[in-house]
């Protein structure tokens, strides 16, 4: 089963989002408007994902400072700073990959 990496990086801006309505994360994410089907470049598609993953980054920061202040509970502290990694994990990986079209698309004849 093949993961997506952009519909990680969706489903985390998701779930926090989810968990700021009700009440069980005390940070603050703004609310990311889905990108419309068929419209705009790759390279604001690209943009709009690096910023999620950012924020997520952020959030993460976030609830393990608050954590160490003992504002947040471990599981709080844990969940966010799980789900900042496997997005920093999923980054480098589309990252590589990019990478490695790249150098694919270079070694082609002309």
């Amino acid at each position: 089963m093949a993961i997506d990496p952009l519909a990680n990086i969706a489903r985390a801006t998701q779930a926090y989002d989810q968990a700021q309505k009700s009440g069980i994360a005390t940070n603050a994410i703004p609310v990311q408007d889905p990108l419309p089907q068929g419209q705009g470049t790759f390279g604001s598609l690209v943009q709009n994902y690096v910023d999620q993953a950012q924020q997520i980054g952020r959030v993460g920061e976030q609830v393990s400072i608050m954590g160490l202040q003992g504002q947040a509970d471990m599981a709080q502290v844990a969940t966010a700073v799980s789900e900042a990694e496997i997005t920093l994990q999923t980054v480098v990986a589309v990252r590589d990959k990019v990478v490695d079209a790249y150098r694919e698309i270079l070694r082609m004849p002309m």
